[in-house]
C-alpha cells in the first residue's frame, strides 16, 4: 500500500498498440523530454531548502526533487520525493543508501556527466519505494522511512528537520526558473487572493507551505513517473495535483506547435465572451459544441442559451449579445413554446421553440431568447407563472424579446472543443496564420503506460470569468478527469464516492443526482449550491467547504489535476482574473470498476430527452462499458508489453522510459504494483 496514497483506490491503460509502434512512440517521448530539459537546465541550482540536505540535479524535469544526506562518515542516503500528502506529515518517496564513494560523479563534470553518474549509481544500488513519515508531535521534528518490504528506518540525520522544512524540500521548484508559469508564494497565486471570502482556516491550509492542497486525503504529486503509476493504480477518489505537470511531463498536457506555453499564452486573459466570440466569428461557427452558464443576482447559476443535447455555441453567444425583437400576438395560438429561464426557482421565461411561418418567427424570434417586456412593462423579477398568466389576458399582446439575458454575470463558457477554440483565438490574432499544430493531451498514457483503456477523442476547454463557478454535481460518465490550467487560478473540490459524495450532494441541494433520487417528502427549494468567492458565504455554502472528507486543490497555470468525475465535485475560478483550462477524460481498470459499480448512472437520459431534446447521440456510461472497453486479459497483455518496451528502449537508446522500473521501486514494491494492477483488471471484468 505504500505505492499510492491511502484511500486512492486501484489501477489504469491505453488502447492496445503493437510493440514496434509503442517502442517508436516511447523514443519520441524521450526526444520531447530533452526539449523540455533544455528549457530548465540554464536555471538549475544546487541550493537545498535545508542545510541538512544536499540537492541533486534532476535527471529530467519531470523527476521529483532528490536529496542526499550523510548517515555517517562512510555512508550516504538519498531521497527522491514522489508525493506530498494533505495531512502534512507523510510523503511517498524513493529511498536508497550507498557508500559515499558511490555518490561521487563517475561520468565527468557537467550536466551529461551528472546524468551518467546518477544512472550508474541507480544501476548499482537502486531505490526502494516507501513512505517518509513524521515521528514528532505536532510541528516537532523526527522522521522515519517505511519501505515496501515493511522495513522501517529511523532517519536520525534528519531529526532536526521540521515538517515545514520537509514540505519545502518536497515542493522545491526554484530550479525551473522562468520555465514556470507561476511562482509559489507570490500574492497573485495564493488561495487568499483566489478566494478571499472563503473560511480563513481553509485558505491557510491551502497556502501553507505553498502545497495548494487541503484535506488529509488530497495529494500533491511532484514526480512524473509516480503520476503515471497513479494512473495505473488509482481511481482518484480525491484530487491529485501535479504542479507544473502539464509541461514537465511531455505528452501529459496539450500543446500548440509542440509547446504548452504557446497554448497558455493564447488563453491568457481570455474570458467567457472572448472565447465564444472567437469560436463563432473566427472559428468553427455557431454550430460548434459549447454551453454557457451565468449567475443571476439573488437567483444563482443558470444555463444561458438553448438547453438540450443539440445546443450549439451560437445560442450561448447570442445569450450575451444584444438583439431585441418585438412581437404583437393576436387572438389564437401563439405558435410559440417557452419555459422558465431559471428552472430551479421558476423565474423568468425563455423561448423554447417557434413554429415556422408564425408571427414570432417572422419577427425574428428564435429559441433561446428571453422575455424582457410585456405590455410595455419590464418582467425583471417576475415568476414564470406571472409571465405565463399574461397570455390568458386580453389580446393583442405586445411582447419584447432579447437574445441577451439581462443581469447575467460571472459567465462560464464550457465544453467547447479545445482545438477549435485555440485555433480561433490564434486566427483572430493572426488571420494569415499558415500552420496550426494542436496536440491533444494524454499522449504519454498511450506511449508510456499500460493503464488507459479508453479516452475521450477530443479534449474540451473551459473559459470562466473571475469568480465564476460550477455547482456541486457529478458527470454523466464517471471517469478519471484531467484538468490542465492554462491561465488564472482554479479551486477544485471533491468528496470520495459513496456516502461522502451523497451527503455533499444533499447539502448542496442536488437531490436529483442522489443515487436513490430525491429524499421522500422533501421538496426541491432553490438552486444547487456552489462556493462563490466574490461575496460573503451563506451558512449553507460554508457547510459545503467544511464537509467531512472534502479535498480541495488550488491549481495554477501549468498545473495538472486528476480526479474522479463520478465523485460529487465543484469548481470555482479565482476572484482576481479569468481562468482557462483544458479537460479530458480517461478510463482505467480501477475507474472502470467504479463506473460499473454505479449502474443507476449508466443511462442518464430519459426516453423523452433522447427523442425530443437531442441527447440521442450523447455518449453514456453504458455505451462505453459495452462497446469500447477491452477484456481484462488484453489489458494485462499490454501491461506486460510496456515492460518489454521500456527494456528494449533502454538497451537501444540509453533513455529510460517514464514508468517506474524494478530498480526504482524495489522487488517488494514492484510485486505490489503488479498485484494491485491485476486485481483492478479482475474487478473491471466482473
Amino acid at each position: 500500500t505504500v505505492l499510492s496514497p491511502r484511500g486512492c483506490g486501484c489501477p489504469m491503460r491505453a488502447a492496445a498498440k503493437t510493440l514496434a509502434h509503442a517502442f517508436t512512440s516511447s523514443r519520441w517521448v524521450a526526444k520531447r523530454s530533452q526539449r523540455v530539459h533544455n528549457i530548465v537546465r540554464a536555471t538549475s541550482s544546487t541550493t537545498a531548502p535545508s542545510p541538512l540536505l544536499r540537492r541533486n540535479p534532476r535527471e529530467r524535469p519531470a523527476d521529483g526533487p532528490t536529496y542526499s544526506f550523510d548517515l555517517d562518515s562512510a555512508r550516504v542516503a538519498q531521497l527522491r520525493f514522489l508525493a506530498f500528502h494533505g495531512c502534512g506529515t507523510r510523503y511517498t518517496v524513493l529511498y536508497r543508501e550507498c557508500d559515499k564513494a558511490d555518490e561521487q560523479p563517475k561520468g565527468g563534470v557537467g550536466r551529461r556527466g551528472r546524468n551518467r553518474a546518477a544512472k550508474e549509481v541507480s544501476d548499482d544500488v537502486g531505490f526502494d519505494a516507501g513512505e517518509l513519515e513524521s515521528t514528532g508531535e505536532g510541528d516537532g521534528p523526527g522522521w522515519r522511512v517505511r519501505l515496501a518490504n515493511s522495513q522501517e528506518i529511523t532517519l536520525n540525520a534528519l531529526k532536526e528537520m521540521t515538517p515545514r522544512d520537509m514540505a519545502l524540500a518536497a515542493l522545491f521548484d526554484d530550479d525551473f526558473g522562468d520555465a514556470r508559469l507561476y511562482r509559489r508564494g507570490e500574492e497573485r497565486w495564493t488561495a487568499s487572493t483566489a478566494a478571499p471570502k472563503w473560511p480563513e482556516e481553509l485558505l491557510a491550509s491551502l497556502d501553507e507551505r505553498g502545497a495548494g492542497v487541503h484535506g488529509a486525503n488530497a495529494v500533491t504529486c511532484v514526480d512524473g513517473s509516480y503520476f503515471l503509476e497513479l494512473m495505473e493504480l488509482s481511481a482518484f477518489p480525491t484530487p491529485v495535483i501535479f504542479p507544473h505537470g502539464a509541461w514537465r511531463l511531455p505528452g501529459v498536457g496539450p500543446t500548440v506547435q509542440g509547446n504548452f506555453r504557446n497554448l497558455a499564452s493564447a488563453a491568457n486573459g481570455v474570458d467567457a465572451i472572448d472565447a465564444l466570440s472567437a469560436l463563432v466569428n473566427n472559428g468553427a461557427g455557431p454550430e460548434a459544441n459549447g454551453r454557457l452558464t451565468g449567475e443571476l443576482p439573488g437567483r444563482g447559476r443558470i444555463q444561458l442559451g438553448v438547453d438540450g443535447g443539440r445546443a450549439g455555441v451560437g445560442s450561448a453567444y447570442a445569450a450575451v449579445t444584444e438583439n431585441e425583437v418585438t412581437v404583437t400576438f393576436a387572438e389564437g395560438s401563439l405558435s410559440l413554446g417557452f419555459a422558465p429561464l431559471d428552472w430551479e426557482r421558476q423565474f423568468g421565461a425563455q423561448v423554447w421553440d417557434v413554429d415556422d411561418d408564425s408571427a414570432a418567427a417572422e419577427a425574428g424570434v428564435v429559441p433561446g431568447m428571453v422575455f424582457t417586456h410585456i405590455r410595455g412593462k419590464s418582467v425583471e423579477g417576475w415568476t414564470f407563472s406571472e409571465i405565463d398568466g399574461e397570455f390568458d389576458g386580453p389580446r393583442p399582446l405586445e411582447v419584447k424579446f432579447n437574445t441577451k439575458v439581462p443581469g447575467a454575470e460571472r459567465l462560464y463558457a464550457v465544453e467547447m472543443i479545445a482545438e477549435e477554440v485555440t485555433e480561433a483565438l490564434l486566427r483572430r490574432k493572426d488571420p494569415e496564420m499558415e500552420t496550426f499544430d494542436f496536440e491533444e493531451p494524454g499522449a504519454v498514457f498511450e506511449e508510456s503506460t499500460a493503464a488507459v483503456i479508453w479516452r475521450e477523442e477530443s479534449s474540451t476547454i473551459f473559459f470562466g470569468d473571475a469568480g465564476s463557478t460550477t455547482v456541486v454535481h457529478h458527470d454523466i460518465i464517471g471517469q478519471v478527469e484531467l484538468c490542465h490550467v492554462l491561465s488564472g487560478s482554479k479551486l477544485l473540490a471533491a468528496a470520495p464516492w459513496g456516502k461522502s459524495s451523497e451527503e455533499l450532494l444533499r447539502k448542496a441541494g442536488a437531490r436529483g443526482l442522489l443515487t436513490e433520487g430525491k429524499d421522500e417528502g422533501e421538496a426541491e427549494e432553490g438552486g444547487v449550491l456552489s462556493a462563490p468567492v466574490h461575496r460573503p458565504l451563506t451558512p449553507d455554502e460554508i457547510a459545503l467547504l467544511k464537509h467531512d472528507d472534502l479535498a480541495v486543490v488550488l491549481a495554477r497555470p501549468g498545473d495538472c489535476v486528476a480526479f474522479s468525475s463520478i465523485c460529487a465535485h465543484f469548481a470555482t475560478n479565482g476572484a482576481n482574473e479569468p481562468c482557462a483550462a483544458v479537460f479530458h477524460g480517461i478510463l482505467t481498470p480501477a475507474s472502470t470498476h467504479v463506473l460499473a459499480s454505479h449502474p443507476e448512472r449508466l443511462d442518464p437520459f430519459s426516453d423523452e430527452e433522447i427523442d425530443e431534446d437531442g441527447f440521442d447521440g450523447h455518449l453514456t456510461g453504458r455505451a462505453v462499458l459495452e462497446e469500447l472497453i477491452p477484456a481484462g486479459k488484453d489489458v494485462i497483455t499490454d501491461y506486460s508489453a510496456v515492460d518489454k518496451i521500456d527494456s528494449a528502449m533502454a538497451k537501444e537508446s540509453g533513455e529510460k522510459g517514464w514508468r517506474m522500473n524494478r530498480k526504482m521501486r524495489g522487488k517488494a514494491g514492484d510485486a505490489a504494483v503488479k498485484q494491485r494492477f491485476a486485481e483492478a483488471v479482475l474487478k473491471m471484468d466482473s
